[in-house]
């Protein structure tokens, strides 16, 4: 007789035959956005921290901290429901009206909405919004939150080609459906490269489609007081995703969207009717930080500086063929393309001291395995100059180069 998980085992021998078994790494003792301790095998290690999206430091700014402190008494440790029963608090409200403002939304119209996380929202808008008479159209490197949000929803689900908008138009010329929603990532979090936000917006104009950007990776880096590259390009989407998680340094997401629309994911995105509310220290926290970097913008300006500078001290370093040609954020992919090569230079990168992640599938497309690698408002060019130094030294040693 078979065991209960003996087909479960399987699925995790071929996972581990294709090296793609994943691990949780070493824990966090202390962190300091650039640098922290891990605990290795009960021994502290510190570390320059290279892969996280903590891109100006707000996790540890200290007026948020204040806040965060200070609300936490106020209030509570939880939310201790949805907020449909009894999980709304006033830093929920107060955090909506401060989007509404930053954003002009009253105006326009529209309306916010929070979320407990980026995959929570596309997960739940995306199942509510389109039907079994609806039809998506996504980018082919959309976030995971996203494609799993297709796999929920009833309707027909196309997928265009990387950034390539006349396959999204040959697309959206056949569809017949009653509603029509086109999504993309604004900032590609694997690759680096950024959305033809203005072609795609006027294609979703011609053809009657809804135009739904998740600015996950945008918001706080780009636009003015980084209200993200939507609102950079002069571009007014139908519907809007932007994380707390990210570049805010808290945790959730909201959502701008006309307001009946609103109205309608309050009553059918099982995402936000099911789960309780986020704790209200998160968005008193989260606003506090918007309202800091929206006022810093040398800040902002400093994360791309030096994502500009790793990238000249890569090539300056004659490694260009692990570099894509089409990176403009603050992401840069460093493509090594093997599996087991790329685990193993994160591996030796780790033994000198860096901390970057190898980024396999099904993250990445099969041959594309890569160090997802990210700097901050925080690293020094001394930082990221020994970085790369150690990064070609590890090449060479393993004869990748």
């Amino acid at each position: 007789m078979l065991g209960k998980f003996d087909y479960i085992f399987q699925k995790l021998d071929d996972i581990k035959e294709q090296n793609l078994l994943r691990k949780i790494p070493f824990p966090f003792v202390s962190y300091d956005v650039s640098h922290g301790t891990v605990l290795v095998d009960g021994k502290e290690k510190d570390v320059f921290i290279f892969c996280s999206n903590d891109y100006l430091g707000m996790t540890k700014n200290e007026e948020v901290l204040e806040e965060l402190e200070k609300e936490v008494k106020n209030f509570s440790s939880g939310s201790g429901a949805s907020r449909l029963v009894c999980g709304n608090f006033l830093p929920h409200i107060e955090f909506e009206d401060f989007i509404r403002e930053f954003f002009g939304l009253e105006k326009k119209g529209k309306d916010v909405l929070i979320f407990n996380s980026g995959w929570c929202a596309n997960v739940g808008i995306i199942s509510a919004l389109c039907d079994h008479e609806g039809e998506i159209f996504s980018d082919e490197l959309n976030h995971a939150s996203i494609i799993d949000g297709c796999r929920l929803s009833k309707g027909k689900v196309n997928v265009f080609r990387h950034r390539d908008v006349n396959h999204l138009e040959d697309l959206l010329k056949k569809s017949q459906a009653k509603f029509k929603l086109v999504i993309t990532d604004t900032v590609f979090s694997m690759d680096g490269d950024v959305a033809p936000l203005k072609e795609i917006s006027f294609l979703c104009e011609k053809y009657g489609a809804v135009l739904y950007v998740d600015e996950a990776h945008a918001f706080g880096i780009f636009g003015d007081g980084g209200r993200g590259l939507s609102y950079e390009l002069g571009v007014e989407p139908d519907i809007a995703l932007f994380t707390l998680s990210k570049a805010v340094g808290a945790f959730g997401a909201f959502v701008i969207a006309p307001k009946d629309i609103i109205k309608f994911l309050i009553s059918r995105a099982r995402s936000f009717i099911f789960s309780t509310a986020l704790p209200p220290f998160i968005l008193s926290a989260a606003k506090r930080s918007i309202q800091i970097f929206s006022q810093n913008h040398s800040l902002r300006q400093k994360v791309l500086e030096n994502a500009f500078f790793l990238r000249d001290e890569i090539r300056g370093h004659n490694l260009y063929q692990f570099l894509p040609s089409n990176i403009t954020a603050q992401i840069t992919p460093f493509i090594v393309g093997n599996e087991v090569n790329t685990m193993r230079v994160s591996s030796l990168l780790f033994e000198r001291g860096f901390f970057v992640q190898g980024i396999r599938p099904p993250s990445v497309p099969r041959g594309t395995s890569r160090l997802r690698i990210t700097v901050t408002a925080k690293h020094t060019r001394a930082e990221i100059s020994e970085f790369v130094k150690n990064l070609k030294d590890i090449i060479l040693d393993l004869n990748l180069f």
